[in-house]
């Protein structure tokens, strides 16, 4: 059937012949379709478009599992952020959407902040012996209004005064979604007699609530951990050069396990000794697993779901992938992004190493190097920021000064379709309101957090005023929020 100008109604191809052209589209190419007109938009808006989408794209579905049991819109909505995010990584620089700044008014001292799943939230850690005299940690929730309109939430936060004293946070302690979407937190410290202390920190942003309603404790010396979902997981080896693996599943209180089973994994030797080892649980496939990273050596293996929590025995895992560097070693590691890549740093190259855990090659991955100019590794070194798949990291350019007000962030991404030709850099010009004020001060900028489903980076300003004399020196914070979309 053709209609006036020569344009075909679409809906003479039946439903199922546009839904296999749209599966090879991207998701800004589903979007300029659906404004087309009101048949294409009616196709466009059918709920499994955007479920087979999420499913195809790169690392949205894997290191964000709880999207799977989201609405349709939610998925097009975050799907829809992250490709305009991918395209704003394309331009030489980059003008942000909007950014406003706050105070952060810690009477103690800091330990650490970062963003809840979404951007909306933030929950910071510090510790306060005047609210606190044991010295333990207070743990806040803080919901920051931009103001910019009557739109815009008001501003919400509150405390919560911790029993223990928890170490600053890691990037594998969260938050994280559980798979009921309640946001998780893994707090961790070491207590006088020598054991390890572990806590599941529950935050509620509909109350708005804190409370920690487990903890365990144990006396082996644990080499790493991780959480993501309902798991957290342990490792360490004993005497004999046994690598064993405390495998836990929250329940749905969060106060106690479903499941809490040992295993022993098998490792060839030389990588169950002295070795630094980190682990990641991939729980994207139907069947949990567990990464182990070392130097030397990158396993997976799988977690079945047969073994009771009354085992005597230990049994014993083998890897069903495996990945020896071609030379000595893998180099650095300097962070895992859950569910995605391994990055590390060697011979003056970032490389991203990426398990392909279900493909049919066996032992399938892919390595992409990257080399950043100038020689100085500058992204390697603190204070840049790894999160989903983009590095962050204060730059100064040749023969230009950062100011009080005024500074540059270089923004590394990788695997963007769009940009393989630039190597994923970008600049951002970052420019801070300035706090007039006639005491001497010094200031200092920390790229603190990014977080991929709002497209928010947070960067923590510190000011200290008197510098040079110790007995009044005086440090504030400040918290800027960068939208980009």
């Amino acid at each position: 059937m053709v209609v006036q100008y020569g344009v075909q109604n679409p809906r003479m191809f039946v439903v199922d012949v546009w839904l296999v052209i749209m599966s090879y589209m991207s998701v800004l190419d589903l979007t300029r379709l659906g404004s087309t007109c009101r048949a294409l938009h009616e196709f466009v808006t059918l709920p499994h478009v955007w479920r087979d989408a999420l499913i195809q794209h790169r690392f949205l579905d894997q290191c964000y599992p709880h999207l799977r049991s989201c609405a349709a819109q939610v998925i097009r909505h975050q799907l829809i952020t992250t490709a305009r995010l991918d395209h704003i990584w394309t331009q030489p620089r980059i003008i942000p959407k909007r950014i406003y700044t706050f105070p952060l008014n810690s009477p103690g001292v800091f330990q650490g902040l970062k963003f809840l799943p979404g951007g909306t939230w933030l929950v910071f850690l510090f510790h306060c012996r005047n609210l606190n005299p044991s010295r333990h940690s207070n743990l806040c929730l803080i919901r920051p209004s931009a103001g910019f309109s009557e739109d815009d939430p008001p501003a919400a936060s509150t405390t919560f005064q911790s029993d223990m004293c928890w170490l600053p946070f890691l990037d594998q302690d969260g938050p994280y979604k559980s798979s009921r979407g309640d946001d998780l937190m893994l707090l961790r410290t070491k207590c006088n007699d020598g054991s390890n202390a572990f806590g599941i920190a529950h935050l509620d942003t509909k109350t708005p609530s804190i409370r920690i309603p487990l903890t365990f404790r144990t006396n082996v010396f644990v080499r790493n951990y991780a959480a993501a979902g309902d798991y957290v997981v342990y490792g360490w080896i004993t005497t004999d050069r046994k690598h064993l693996l405390r495998i836990m599943q929250l329940n749905e209180n969060y106060d106690g396990f479903r499941r809490d089973v040992t295993v022993e994994i098998d490792c060839p030797k030389g990588h169950d000794g002295k070795l630094r080892i980190r682990y990641d649980l991939r729980l994207s496939s139907r069947i949990p697993r567990i990464l182990l990273v070392s130097t030397r050596l990158i396993a997976a293996y799988n977690v079945p779901s047969d073994i009771p929590n009354d085992s005597d025995s230990n049994p014993r895992l083998l890897p069903f992938w495996q990945l020896h560097p071609a030379a000595v070693t893998f180099g650095r590691f300097i962070t895992i992004f859950h569910e995605g890549a391994i990055v590390s740093s060697y011979e003056g190259q970032i490389r991203f190493i990426r398990p392909e855990l279900d493909a049919s090659e066996p032992n399938a991955h892919v390595i992409e190097k990257y080399t950043f100019k100038p020689s100085h590794l500058q992204c390697s070194q603190w204070p840049s920021l790894f999160a989903a798949q983009r590095i962050f990291w204060n730059l100064t350019m040749a023969g230009q000064k950062e100011t009080a007000d005024h500074c540059q962030i270089a923004i590394e991404t990788t695997a963007v379709p769009e940009n393989e030709y630039r190597e994923g850099r970008t600049l951002m010009d970052f420019q801070e309101a300035q706090i007039l004020d006639a005491c001497p001060s010094a200031r200092n900028r920390i790229v603190q957090d990014w977080d991929e489903l709002s497209g928010r980076l947070c960067i923590r300003s510190s000011e200290s005023r008197f510098p040079q004399d110790l007995r009044t020196r005086r440090t504030t914070w400040r918290v800027t929020l960068v939208d980009f979309v």
